[in-house]
């Protein structure tokens, strides 16, 4: 196989524009997908990413329109070519990617000069058409679905970059014909399935006309795709670009592959010396929330701040508006100063982001897929890169084993910044600690912020896929929470023991008093003394509420219970004055006895004596003695 762009059937212009660009060889994917889909087969492509997709199915795109063009000029209405994207951001990047090479090269068609000049000689007027092949970008979030419309009327292109539900509108607008329709590329193919976008592409495939040539591009052929092979295409020829030999690569042999483990406190202290060490041009940090993108970004831009030649730092995530995204996403691509992008997996696939040789991530994806859909960033089209997942210790270390068997082999990592280790690393940890602790204390909105990220990843981690090693129990949080900046460990079902308490000492150093830890922002700070007088107030009238509360209840207790209460104590009164009286008259009787054995023994004493005093005489002072 020939990865010579002179050996292509490709119009000419088209080759010297590759070797224009760089590419002075073609990859091994766009080595075998080009002589086939330019000519007149169905594709369908499985290849590593970063491996020149893109442009396997450009080039052969635009060969197939100048074919179309020799045969007469675009018509208003009519669909020529299509390019589906999963988001908004690849569909963008693809269509720049097209009217790049279409700017850098393309030459006048011929077929439409050939017309005008036929035209001028009969008299008529020359018709407005493209001298050039022309491609449109249609997707939602940049025009309304009839501005699309009107400009495709208007422009006549050949060549749609569209995501599914935009196109699907377009395509059912009643000045929109088919019949003339030829490609069809279904570009990350799994993650238009995944995104829940099946039914449009049916529909698309449905509404355009079965004789044409269709591409399906992806980085994993599931059952799904199956399915959606057996609906869209016809006798596909199925091509596999492995760059590993005969042992099954999962990633360009020009990627290095890297772990570092690290303590949950740690790990932060080291992604910082690793930015500031490592010799790129780009580097993409990936985040496992839209928290964590907008704490991070917000945190490294202050430490950056005291450096010689501080770098630029991006963040990109989901729940930014379409329009801002594209906008950073644009800034970072054409910025020409060092810089990081900080993201969460909406960057992990299909975006070509130049000049990457460097991808850290701070926390492994939920799923062995997406892992290396991140790394891939880095070393695209031959380019080396290094990617580095950064893990914690204890059962986190097995994921290596784990990505193995996915045939994605790392190692330890070796290169610039990891001689930071041991105690020089637990020193770093500490002194980057109060740093952020003194940043944080500075605006209350900072802490809810770390806090928010903090949450957010502790939510992340509990769901996360691999639960046999990713387990929220073995994890040291309160020295992942230190890393964030916080100052005491949130309430959270997570941070309780095994008796389900919680840390008797939630506080993660000096103890802060809450009530006068204040915003920055006048109106935030305002409206937070006015919650917490609030607060203060309700709190006393909960006490006066509680007390009035059980006066009511002890006065209108029922009158059946209080009667019953009153006979109870009655009857314990006179059982127990029958006790007392019984004891009483029982000691009497006693007594009663006492005395009547008394009087008797003093009786018979007189008897004795009387009858002794008859016997003999006795003198007066022995009788009164007695």
């Amino acid at each position: 196989m020939s990865t010579d762009w002179k050996d292509l059937p490709v119009a000419p212009w088209l080759i010297d524009t590759m070797e224009q660009f760089g590419f002075t060889d073609m990859t091994p994917v766009q080595a075998s997908v080009i002589p086939m889909f330019a000519g007149n087969k169905d594709v369908i492509v499985e290849a590593v990413t970063g491996s020149g997709k893109t442009i396997a199915f450009l080039v052969p795109l635009i060969q197939r329109m100048l074919n179309l063009l020799k045969e007469g000029p675009a018509v208003s209405g009519r669909v020529y070519s299509v390019v589906v994207s999963p988001t908004r951001e690849l569909a963008r990047q693809t269509y720049e990617v097209l009217q790049s090479i279409l700017e850098m090269g393309c030459p006048e068609a011929d077929a439409s000069d050939k017309i005008t000049l036929e035209k001028k000689k009969k008299g008529k007027a020359a018709p407005t058409m493209p001298k050039k092949i022309r491609g449109q970008l249609i997707m939602g979030g940049d025009l309304p679905s009839h501005m699309d419309l009107k400009n495709f009327l208007r422009d006549k292109p050949q060549i749609i970059v569209a995501t599914p539900g935009r196109l699907l509108e377009l395509l059912r607008a009643p000045q929109i014909k088919t019949s003339a329709f030829d490609s069809l590329v279904l570009d990350e193919a799994d993650r238009l399935l995944d995104l829940g976008f099946g039914r449009d592409i049916t529909s698309i495939i449905n509404i355009l006309p079965k004789q044409r040539r269709t591409g399906l591009f992806s980085a994993t052929i599931t059952d799904a795709i199956q399915n959606l092979v057996k609906i869209g295409l016809r006798n596909p020829v199925k091509i596999v670009v492995k760059v590993g030999g005969k042992k099954e690569q999962k990633t360009p042999l020009s990627l290095g592959l890297s772990y570092v483990v690290l303590e949950p406190r740690e790990k932060l202290a080291y992604a910082l010396n690793l930015l500031s060490i490592y010799p790129y041009r780009k580097a993409i940090v990936y985040l496992p929330t839209c928290a964590a993108v907008t704490y991070y970004q917000q945190m490294f831009s202050h430490l950056n701040e005291g450096r010689e030649e501080p770098y630029e730092i991006y963040g990109l995530h989901g729940k930014l508006p379409s329009s801002t995204r594209i906008k950073i996403l644009n800034k970072y691509q054409k910025t020409g100063a060092q810089a990081i992008l900080m993201t969460t997996d909406i960057a992990a696939r299909g975006l070509d982001i130049p000049e990457v040789d460097l991808v850290v991530q701070l926390d492994p994806p939920s799923d062995a897929d997406t892992f290396q859909h991140r790394c891939g960033r880095a070393g695209r089209a031959g380019r080396q890169g290094q990617a580095i997942v950064l893990l914690h210790k204890g059962r986190e270390e097995e994921y290596v084993d784990l990505m193995r068997v996915r045939k994605v082999k790392l190692r330890p990592y070796t290169g610039p910044g990891s001689e930071l280790e041991g105690e020089k690393l637990d020193q770093e940890a500490t002194e980057l600690y109060t740093k952020l602790r003194k940043w944080v204390l500075e605006d209350r909105q900072r802490h809810d912020q770390a806090l928010l990220s903090f949450v957010s990843f502790v939510r992340f981690y509990s769901k996360h896929v691999a639960q046999s090693i990713f387990r929220i129990q073995s994890l040291d949080l309160p020295g992942l929470a230190a890393s964030y900046g916080l100052l005491r460990l949130p309430k959270m079902p997570e941070l309780r023991t095994k008796d389900n308490e919680r840390p008797e000492n939630t506080w993660l150093g000096e103890v802060i008093d809450f009530d006068t830890y204040s915003y920055k922002n006048p109106a935030k700070e305002e409206a937070r003394l006015k919650e917490l007088e609030a607060h203060k107030e309700a709190m006393k009238n909960k006490v006066k509420i509680h007390k009035t509360k059980n006066d009511v209840q002890k006065a209108n207790r029922a009158w059946s219970s209080t009667l019953q209460k009153k006979e109870e104590k009655s009857e314990r009164h006179q059982k127990k004055q029958t006790r007392i009286n019984e004891k009483i008259k029982r000691d009497f009787e006693e007594a009663k006895d006492l005395k009547q054995e008394e009087s008797k023994e003093v009786v018979n004493d007189w008897k004795d004596m009387v009858k002794k005093s008859k016997k003999r005489k006795v003198d007066l002072p022995t009788f009164d003695d007695l």
